[in-house]
């Protein structure tokens, strides 16, 4: 496998770990905003603004939830 080959898998399956990441902290939402004096929507905007700069920084449009 060529290097390039390699490096755009490396960003599919760290994009797909964002993905699983957005999909179970979307269900844990309560805690974790509750833990950082946050509403649920307040900390899920930031999850997800946070995910789409990873994914524009790989060449995506923006991040996905699995």
């Amino acid at each position: 496998m060529a290097k390039v080959e390699a490096k755009q898998k490396a960003q599919e399956m760290l994009m797909h770990g964002l993905g699983n990441v957005l999909g179970y902290w979307s269900e844990q939402d309560g805690r974790v905003a509750e833990e950082l004096g946050l509403t649920d929507e307040q900390f899920h905007e930031i999850l997800v603004a946070q995910a789409d700069r990873v994914a524009k920084l790989f060449g995506y449009e923006r991040a996905w939830s699995n």
